[in-house]
């Protein structure tokens, strides 16, 4: 991947476009104005919405020409979308978007794991918060090689961890229960 990323940045020819200040920014051909929001700043990238291309509106995707300037249209609630992957060229714009859709998909397993150890906690009729604390908690951690309660949640989440494992680990009398029923 690292080979692919660099070769055709070794062999393409660049373009120059200009800032609203008259500032030159060199990009490789084919590059967008995500691709200049990205070179500029990250949180410039991350943030932008659209571009004025000598003035007119254009979309993200827009192919930048040499000499075009360019001013990039940014908003606060904006966020990276994996989209951009398609159609932009820098590998720093491309490591960005991924880094921030790699977060945001971890965010999401954590929410997701939390929700479901929770569940299985509550099917058994035992409160999560009693259980995932203290030194039989601790214990358990290091040994299955997790380092914080984020990670388990993140490895539930995306499914490399069934939630009933912690409750045969740190309640199993739990299990026992259920089963007499």
């Amino acid at each position: 991947e690292f080979l692919d990323g660099i070769k055709p940045n070794l062999m393409e020819a660049d373009i120059y476009v200009f800032t609203p200040k008259g500032d030159v920014q060199e990009l490789p051909e084919g590059a967008t104005p995500v691709d200049l929001a990205y070179a500029i700043h990250t949180k410039l990238g991350d943030t932008c919405t659209g571009a004025k291309v000598n003035g007119k509106m254009v979309p993200l995707k827009h192919v930048l020409a040499n000499g075009d300037r360019v001013e990039i249209i940014t908003s606060k609630t904006q966020t990276p979308s994996k989209d951009w992957l398609k159609f932009v060229v820098t590998n720093k714009a491309k490591s960005k978007i991924r880094a921030f859709v790699k977060e945001e998909q971890r965010k999401n397993a954590i929410n997701i794991g939390k929700d479901l150890v929770e569940k299985e906690f509550r099917k058994f009729g035992m409160a999560s918060a009693k259980y995932l604390k203290g030194p039989e908690f601790d214990k358990y951690m290091s040994e299955s090689g997790i380092s914080d309660v984020d990670e388990l949640y993140a490895r539930v989440g995306y499914g490399k961890f069934e939630p009933k494992h912690l409750i045969d680990n740190l309640s199993p009398e739990a299990i026992e229960k259920e089963a007499a029923k």
